[in-house]
């Protein structure tokens, strides 16, 4: 919220991650926009095909316990979370995807055995 940025008695705000986490002047990163629309799109997409609610356990709504990392580049901690499609055809959708553009296999055994 818009009250993490606003100085007040006790509060010192953290410094806006936008206005240094892509460099400054000249050396700016060039890719920022593009790093800034794609989080976009990812996120329009997600919720154009998917329903995100409070968990249901045992019939009962789950209020989950949202916690943040501290630092400047904070982020939430894991929490329980319900993510199902909105409809079949939404989930037709996203499995058509997945036979389009399968997974392939990653790089991450190559990278574990790399010592540095």
């Amino acid at each position: 919220p818009i009250r993490h940025f606003l100085q007040s008695d006790g509060h010192e705000p953290e410094a806006d991650p936008h206005k240094f986490v892509f460099g400054f002047g000249r050396r700016i990163c060039p890719g920022r926009i593009l790093a800034d629309n794609s989080i976009f799109l990812n996120i329009a997409q997600s919720l154009a095909v998917y329903d995100f609610a409070k968990p249901i356990v045992d019939g009962k709504v789950v209020e989950p316990e949202v916690r943040f990392t501290t630092g400047v580049i904070s982020h939430p901690q894991p929490f329980e979370i319900s993510i199902k499609p909105r409809s079949a055809k939404h989930e037709t959708l996203i499995r058509s995807i997945e036979e389009t553009y399968p997974w392939e296999e990653s790089d991450s055994r190559i990278l574990e055995r790399i010592e540095v």
